[in-house]
């Protein structure tokens, strides 16, 4: 076998082996695609399964703020009301016994 057909038996070789390279390259990409194509759905999938389930979460979490600030403020609000007949309780029976004083002073003064 001489030099020449030794280069064209290479060369011819290497054609076939470029072919095949191409081929694997084009069934690959087509591969690759659906690969890509199927793992961006199934993370959009999860993604919007995460997401439902946050809103829902944080949705409950306000709902029972909400329900335990409004009753902290009912608490507040009867404590407060409270607070506010003692003190009128208070001020009235404070006055009563300041006239009394003043009507006890007058009468002793006249």
């Amino acid at each position: 076998m001489s030099f020449i057909e030794a280069l064209s038996l290479v060369g011819v070789a290497a054609t076939i082996l470029g072919v095949f390279v191409t081929v694997y390259a084009i069934i690959n990409n087509k591969t690759l695609k659906k690969e890509s194509k199927l793992t961006r759905e199934t993370l959009g999938e999860a993604l919007e399964r995460e997401s439902k389930l946050t809103r829902e979460t944080l949705g409950e979490a306000l709902e029972r703020e909400s329900k335990l600030t409004r009753e902290a403020l009912e608490k507040q609000s009867i404590l407060t009301r409270e607070m506010i007949q003692q003190t009128n309780q208070y001020l009235a029976k404070y006055l009563g016994d300041l006239i009394v004083a003043q009507r006890e002073r007058t009468h002793q003064a006249v």
